[in-house]
């Protein structure tokens, strides 16, 4: 209920806020426009937009008096209700990983609904010198048990950018438009804590190269004695490289991470990662498109959406006192069509997979499976309808398995 008030209290503040300014200090969306050049950011770089994004037509827009300076107010109310025939444990998104195997299985139908998705944010565009400074921030409720949280906040001048936002890793734009918020098995879809540079060579092609922040995850509950944890002493290097044609966009992505283990005596042990991604889309034509991403590496699986949180990143092994680093693959292949100029369409299948063991138990994860089918209906500019009917199935070591399927909607209006 506090955050129900708390959203429609900012969209009021926001009303009122629109039309209590000065007529000199705010303008019109279509005025806005015709000075834009003069915020213009770097177009060579790329923009990375996920299939549900604010767009750049929404938001109150605010001009200051000497034209220096934009400010965008944007936000989006999003209502979405599920209904699982099998009782899930994770309701604010579809993740195979917790799909119930065996005993756990149980045909208990659940309805429920949820705001966290709704988001409040504001950007800046700010004259300087010859640059323009941008600045994000973007926040949501999509937090662990409905928290506050922080989508975006960084900042970008020229070919420089420092806070938190989609890892160098990710390819949200390869994403197929999809009411489960992770996207499909098997994607990625991280942000980071990082300090990035940018450039586009002479023949079209854009890379970047960052030091991301992300901390390692592993388990530390299966181990015999307390007094373990994590750290990281050394960032996770990253870079990517795009190009992008007529018939569509490919990214190759490079991870370097390394996972820091302290023990009860303060000695540090350091394991290292590696990870590459092959991601893009292929346009047939103006109406249909493919989109697709591969993702494999070593001691990086909470870059994958399926594993973040899991404690898969290296596994503890009894028989040697040591950690051992986990292999993991994830992709995904999805078919967008456009049905009518309002109505939009796909189909994805994705598949995740962990490396396992000869110590590990056989209830341990092995690998998991999903399809779904979205529809989106644009009502009016703004607001949208997306329904989507998405099942999986999960495959334990000792190769029992579950499987489960969600019939969800999300509703929401973008201001």
């Amino acid at each position: 209920m506090n955050k129900t008030i708390l959203i429609f209290s900012f969209v009021l503040f926001n009303c009122f806020l629109s039309f209590s300014q000065e007529k000199d200090t705010v303008k019109t969306l279509t005025s806005l426009n015709k000075s834009a050049a003069q915020f213009e950011r770097d177009t060579l770089l790329k923009q990375e937009n996920s299939p549900l994004d604010i767009g750049d037509d929404r938001g109150i827009y605010i001009l200051t008096k000497d034209g220096q300076m934009q400010l965008r107010i944007l936000g989006s109310v999003r209502f979405s209700l599920l209904y699982d025939l099998k009782d899930i444990p994770v309701k604010n998104n579809f993740n195979t990983y917790y799909i119930p195997v065996g005993e756990d299985s149980k045909n208990i139908p659940n309805y429920y609904g949820s705001l966290n998705q709704t988001r409040i944010g504001f950007e800046i565009n700010r004259q300087v010198g010859k640059d323009v400074v941008f600045i994000r921030l973007e926040t949501d409720f999509n937090g662990q048990n409905g928290a506050f949280r922080i989508r975006h906040a960084y900042g970008e001048v020229g070919r420089f950018l420092v806070g938190q936002t989609w890892s160098l890793f990710s390819n949200v734009s390869s994403l197929p438009t999809m009411v489960n918020s992770n996207g499909p098995t098997g994607s990625v879809t991280l942000r980071t804590a990082q300090m990035r540079y940018s450039d586009t060579n002479r023949k079209g092609t854009r890379w970047a190269a960052a030091l991301e922040y992300s901390r390692p995850d592993l388990n530390l509950q299966q181990l015999d004695t307390t007094g373990f944890s994590v750290v990281q002493i050394i960032p996770d290097v990253t870079a990517r490289i795009e190009r992008e044609g007529i018939f569509g966009a490919v990214q190759l992505s490079v991870a370097f991470t390394t996972v820091s283990i302290r023990d009860q005596d303060n000695n540090v042990s350091n394991f290292g990662g590696y990870g590459g991604s092959l991601s893009g889309d292929l346009r047939i034509n103006e109406k249909n498109k493919i989109l697709y991403q591969l993702t494999y590496g070593k001691s990086i699986s909470h870059f994958i959406t399926n594993f973040a949180g899991t404690g898969n990143d290296v596994i503890y092994n009894p028989n040697t006192g040591e950690f051992d680093p986990v292999d993991s693959f994830g992709g995904f292949l999805a078919y967008g069509f456009t049905m009518t100029k309002k109505i939009k369409a796909n189909a994805s299948i994705g598949y995740a997979d962990l490396s396992n063991e000869d110590y590990q138990p056989g209830n341990s994860y092995r690998n998991s499976f999903s399809g779904a089918l979205d529809c989106f209906w644009q009502i009016a500019p703004g607001a949208r309808l997306g329904v989507e009917y998405i099942y999986g199935t999960r495959w334990n070591k000792d190769s029992s398995s579950g499987s489960a399927g969600r019939l969800q909607a999300l509703f929401y209006y973008d201001f």
